[in-house]
């Protein structure tokens, strides 16, 4: 590293290690509106993303590989502060077994309104678990798909599991949250196509040719897609299984159809 940490966190009674423990609950964050972002990967597109960055902490014990001391560079150079932290403080900070020494606290934002979109469009209906729509995030990102539009927000986006299933891409995606109503007036005012993806839906996937401008909903396994989609114009769309499989874990379900939409 070019330059030495502004700082050195050594203490369980500090209160800046405190203040990174409350974040691990979700009210906490949102009322504070921060988070944490843990990992090479997701601090990568952090320091390129526009997200206001507040301090990077470290501990270069953990670190693995030469890469991290280079990104650590990159923070610095964009004058934010870094803190050294002891091993066993950042283990308690860290949300993972392996922890590879590198953590930042960034302020949170949520866009009142989607902006001017065009192209693909994925919508996560109230999807509860973290790691199912960090994966979504992931995988729409792979196949050019830069907008997720979440329904009746349940799961908190930028709750670090959701950056950590997502490998960071959160940060260079354009996400927006509303109401069923909120999103579906937007659709229509655009001329979008509403696809539901539904395991009684009349089309298969495979056999079907979408519009350039489509939105795919996807509901959570345990209670499907919300009704109010249902009573939107829309298309409902299958996805074949045999051997009696008649649910797909969320994402896996979202990369089937997204793949077939894209391909």
């Amino acid at each position: 590293m070019k330059n030495s940490p502004d700082k050195h966190i050594s203490s369980f009674n500090n209160p800046e290690y405190k203040f990174l423990i409350s974040l691990k609950k979700n009210r906490n964050r949102k009322s504070e509106m921060k988070s944490i972002a843990e990992g090479y990967r997701e601090n990568k597109q952090l320091i390129d993303s526009k997200f206001d960055i507040d301090t990077l902490y470290i501990c270069s014990n953990l670190f693995m590989g030469g890469n991290n001391e280079e990104l650590v560079d990159n923070f610095i150079s964009e004058n934010i502060r870094v803190v050294e932290v002891s091993e066993k403080i950042f283990k308690e900070i860290s949300y993972r077994d392996r922890p590879d020494g590198i953590i930042s606290l960034f302020n949170t934002s949520h866009h009142n309104s989607p902006g001017k979109v065009s192209g693909p469009i994925l919508i996560p209906d109230q999807i509860e678990k973290p790691g199912n729509l960090g994966t979504m995030i992931r995988t729409s990102k792979s196949l050019g798909i830069n907008n997720i539009f979440l329904s009746d927000e349940v799961t908190d986006v930028f709750n670090p599991n959701v950056i950590r299933s997502s490998i960071g891409h959160v940060f260079n995606t354009n996400i927006w949250s509303g109401t069923n109503q909120e999103l579906i007036s937007v659709l229509e005012k655009n001329n979008y196509q509403i696809l539901l993806l539904d395991p009684d839906g009349e089309i298969d996937i495979e056999e079907f040719k979408p519009d350039i401008n489509f939105a795919l909903v996807v509901g959570a396994e345990q209670y499907g897609i919300s009704d109010a989609w249902f009573n939107t114009k829309h298309i409902s769309l299958n996805i074949r299984s045999t051997n009696n499989v008649d649910s797909l874990n969320a994402s896996t379900a979202a990369a089937i159809g997204m793949w077939e939409l894209t391909k």
